[in-house]
């Protein structure tokens, strides 16, 4: 399907359907990345959620197009006149709206950085163990999937970096304990995470910081489902959830608000567009187009319409 797009960020689709397979480094579990499809907001009236299933990938590729004049061609790009782009499930940075569209926020990035290049956008879907094979093989041009920048992979693929994933703590809008983020104004506090994902690692470690200061140990509560713990938080039974400052981002959109992410994002990794590493052009137009979305505030509108400023990979870590 083609259709016309302004590289700007997308408006949000409805409810999205989750993809499957993600990577969960620093992230939240299986669970917890598995996304509504009903309204959060009948969510918060009714305190009950609806989650979705996983969608398989869709055979044919995507194409967005581009208003541009192409500055790079094969072999440099497996087709002409396209950024070929291969991406895996990794919700809420991508995934599907009940028309069965792939949206987020790495997909904006995508066609803007395709754009900037005078390209148009083909989307190729590979689950996340085939998306390095896939670029290996040239079924893409460039993998944008959530991919973590990590020194084995670094061997095989030059990156430019477009995120920063980590964790983040969410409160009530109204954040009637004060809290400032992941740090001593926890102490003594009720805090929901997941199990086994990075953010009850997160709860843990800051506990024994807590004890270790002299102040009371934070009171942990595990779950299995990261919208159980956003309503455990709205409805005042927690006073915070700790995960991903993605998931955080995400659930605040859903809300409209009713949940924010509080202070930095901690515990942070790099996400980037993985190229071949002989593919050096390829890169370094990537890398270019980069700059010029952040130098013309394309880069951080996209990130504000999609609440993950905390991502901002421009930022100091």
């Amino acid at each position: 399907m083609s259709h016309r797009r302004q590289h700007t960020p997308s408006p949000k689709k409805g409810n999205p359907k989750p993809l499957s397979n993600g990577e969960t480094a620093v992230a939240s579990s299986r669970n917890t990345s598995r996304l509504l499809t009903g309204a959060f907001t009948t969510l918060v009236a009714s305190a009950a959620l609806t989650l979705a299933g996983c969608s398989q990938a869709a055979p044919e590729p995507a194409a967005n197009d581009s208003n541009g004049s192409a500055s790079i061609a094969p072999p440099t790009i497996i087709k002409e006149g396209a950024l070929t782009v291969c991406t895996g499930d990794s919700p809420p940075n991508i995934y599907y709206d009940e028309n069965n569209e792939l949206i987020g926020v790495e997909i904006d990035l995508a066609n803007a950085l395709a754009d900037n290049l005078g390209l148009d956008t083909t989307l190729a879907e590979y689950a996340f163990s085939g998306l390095i094979p896939a670029l290996q093989a040239k079924q893409c041009d460039v993998i944008m999937g959530s991919l973590y920048i990590k020194p084995e992979r670094e061997e095989i693929a030059n990156f430019v970096p477009y995120l920063y994933s980590g964790t983040g703590v969410g409160v009530a809008k109204e954040n009637p304990r004060n809290i400032t983020g992941n740090d001593d104004s926890l102490c003594g506090l009720k805090i929901v995470a997941i199990t086994g994902a990075t953010g009850a690692s997160a709860a843990e470690a800051r506990s024994e910081a807590c004890e270790e200061a002299g102040k009371d140990p934070l009171n942990i509560t595990l779950i299995d489902e990261g919208a159980t713990a956003v309503q455990q938080v709205l409805t005042g039974q927690q006073d915070a959830f700790i995960d991903t400052s993605e998931i955080m981002g995400f659930y605040g959109q859903q809300s409209d608000g009713a949940i924010v992410l509080v202070g930095d994002v901690s515990d942070k990794v790099r996400i980037g567009a993985a190229t071949l590493k002989e593919n050096t052009e390829l890169n370094e137009a990537l890398a270019t187009a980069f700059e010029t979305m952040v130098d013309d505030g394309t880069y951080h509108a996209i990130l504000e319409e999609w609440d993950v400023a905390g991502n901002d990979i421009t930022q100091a870590d």
